[in-house]
């Protein structure tokens, strides 16, 4: 019985799924030897306890591999030598994921590799900079927003990069050319997309602001020569961001000065204390608590109505995302600061705002439709969440209905705590 949550501690499901789990397995060797003579209850522990051996050794193996990965992604050349490196990295943890079928311990490996990625993209962005006569690299932070901000990063993450200095300097700007060219290198960023810059200052001023002002987007990157003079320019907008609180909820640092991250974060933390009973938090919080669902009328699947996966569910747009945006909200409205939709919603229900039950089965629903979201990256080898449910069985089927019957009644919640205050 995988479950997205572990048992360490005082986790929600301890005392309960597990429990659960434990009982039925205590029923059925209780049944077992009951009816069974000594040399077949022998012959069935030998079993049990070859199979323990084997899914052991199955993870030394893993972990042995993974090392050599990691090892091989700290000494990486050039950026384009981490594409590779990521490749092969993602077969390793499919493998694992197709064996296991959890989430979390997928989700674990990811965020490590995102990391290692990025911080040695960051520091060959330094050593770049010093070949090439540019002197050192500033002190900065470089910090993620979305699906590795809430340590929720699959084979596929979307993130969001922002690159903040201490000091106005033309180091600076030579630096973060460097760090775009390395992240587009080693696959972090797609065309055309570069990470927001600029100081502390300009990153309380977006916070505060949203995206008002638009600017136009940063110009292509052109090769630098040595000794090169890198222009100053203003801190790009950041698009869509207006009021899109993963910008400021879902945060954290990953490579860069400490300090100036921590003081990033904590601008980041007073601006959310700050709107959070402004009007546009409540007009977010409504168009949240309306996105559709794939389970529509009639218990009637919503299917894409053309293009490649024509007769396929959405399982991000019509289900993930709208539970990770809920639970979001409702978090942020409880003074619940806690990065990941797993911790945010054990933390309603230990503040009343979740009973158990539900808060049970919204761990249940973002096991499923985190799982068919993993299962649908690696069919499509990309960021595709897409399910046929012509190919469900009646489990899944079930499964399925019955998590997005919990994030409808986590919408019903919402309505009643939040658009009557619109």
């Amino acid at each position: 019985m995988p479950m997205l949550l572990g048992t360490k501690g005082d986790d929600i499901l301890k005392w309960r799924a597990s429990t659960e789990l434990v009982e039925s397995l205590k029923k059925r060797l209780e049944r077992k030897w009951g009816s069974s003579s000594s040399r077949e209850a022998e012959a069935f522990l030998g079993t049990l306890i070859d199979t323990f051996k084997e899914e052991l050794a199955y993870e030394d193996q893993l972990d042995e591999e993974l090392a050599a990965l990691n090892l091989a992604i700290a000494e990486a050349a050039s950026p384009a030598d981490l594409v590779p490196l990521q490749a092969r990295y993602r077969e390793v943890v499919a493998a694992h994921f197709r064996r296991r079928n959890s989430p979390l311990a997928l989700c674990g490996a990811c965020n490590a590799l995102h990391d290692k990625v990025l911080q040695r993209a960051a520091q060959l962005a330094e050593e770049r900079m010093r070949d090439l006569g540019q002197g050192t690299a500033p002190v900065y932070a470089l910090l993620v927003s979305g699906d590795r901000g809430r340590g929720e990063q699959t084979l596929y993450g979307r993130n969001r990069y922002l690159l903040l200095h201490q000091l106005d300097s033309q180091r600076f700007y030579l630096f973060c050319r460097q760090l775009t060219q390395a992240l587009h290198e080693a696959g972090l960023l797609a065309e055309g997309e570069t990470p927001w810059h600029g100081s502390l200052s300009e990153w309380r001023s977006l916070l505060k602001n949203g995206d008002r002002d638009k600017q136009p987007p940063s110009p292509e990157l052109e090769p630098l020569l040595p000794f090169a003079a890198a222009q100053k320019q203003a801190a790009p907008p950041l698009p869509e961001w207006r009021w899109r609180l993963e910008s400021m909820a879902d945060l954290c640092q990953v490579a860069g000065f400490e300090p100036l991250a921590e003081q990033a974060l904590s601008a980041a933390a007073a601006a959310l204390k700050e709107q959070r009973g402004r009007d546009p938090f409540f007009q977010l919080a409504r168009r949240v608590i309306n996105l559709p669902l794939a389970l529509g009328h009639f218990g009637r699947w919503r299917l894409e109505r053309s293009g490649e996966h024509q007769g396929e569910i959405d399982i991000e747009t019509l289900g993930l995302s709208p539970l990770v945006q809920l639970v979001r909200i409702l978090a942020l409205q409880a003074e619940v600061h806690e990065g990941g939709t797993l911790e945010r919603v054990r933390q309603l229900l230990y503040r009343g705002a979740l009973d158990v039950d539900l808060a049970e089965r919204l761990l249940k629903a973002l096991q499923c439709l985190m799982q068919l979201r993993i299962e649908g990256e690696i069919r499509s080898e990309g960021a595709a969440a897409f399910a046929n449910p012509e190919e469900f069985s009646m489990t899944l089927d079930g499964r399925l209905r019955a998590a997005l019957e919990a994030v409808l009644s986590l919408q019903k919640i919402a309505y009643q705590r939040l658009v009557g205050q619109v």
